[in-house]
């Protein structure tokens, strides 16, 4: 199997980067990126986002790691090209290529008519996705996600560890608040991509562990 893989310079990139690198069925690794990760392996390609080819590389699967936030892509306009724009035109151009089958990492909440910015870009975003006719599409939707992450998040750090001190108070459909840890996250990526189940499918936080 050969599967591309955008933004895996980011924390959960990295870590499905490895499980890829690491297993068996997957013969070769297309990673797309504006940085080149520092990883070196036989099956590791990387392409420059900056320089892409006419035609793009023929792969079975697709995943999508790729995030920002509004702040380190200094506007609004920057965020969406990130966050919706590149995921949904390499999806396109990868479709048309044959690729059958993609995952991506979205957002709780995530909604084209949410009243915040970030999750109505990530919404709109899905709805793009199940727009351009993968036989398989998974979209992983965690909470905030634990793990080390090489930039400064402050608020993200604040909203983990009032959201880890509240876990033994989130039941029921609070459940898919509580944070999921970022190897979890790429584990789920992994399994979806190697499974190939037909149909469009997504899967809120506490689902997650579920299929990895």
């Amino acid at each position: 199997m050969i599967v591309a893989l955008l933004g895996a310079t980011g924390l959960t990139g990295q870590l499905t980067l490895e499980r890829l690198l690491q297993h068996d069925a997957v013969t070769s690794v297309i990673v797309f990126g504006r940085r080149t990760s520092p990883v070196t392996h036989h099956k590791l390609q990387q392409l420059q986002l900056q320089a892409l080819p006419d035609t793009l590389p023929a792969v079975d699967a697709f995943i999508c790691c790729i995030g920002t936030t509004i702040k380190k892509a200094g506007s609004k306009a920057a965020f969406i090209e990130v966050d919706r724009t590149l995921p949904v035109q390499l999806a396109t151009q990868l479709h048309a290529r044959g690729c059958s089958c993609m995952a991506v990492v979205s957002s709780m909440s995530a909604s084209p008519t949410s009243p915040f910015f970030y999750t109505r870009v990530k919404g709109d975003m899905e709805e793009d996705l199940k727009q351009i006719g993968f036989t398989s599409l998974h979209i992983l939707r965690p909470s905030i996600i634990d793990g080390p992450r090489q930039e400064n998040r402050p608020m993200e750090k604040f909203g983990l560890a009032f959201t880890k001190l509240m876990h033994p108070l989130m039941l029921g459909s609070l459940q898919h608040y509580k944070a999921i840890k970022a190897t979890t996250i790429a584990d789920g990526l992994l399994h979806t991509v190697l499974q190939h189940r037909p149909g469009q499918f997504t899967y809120l936080s506490a689902d997650i562990p579920k299929i990895s």
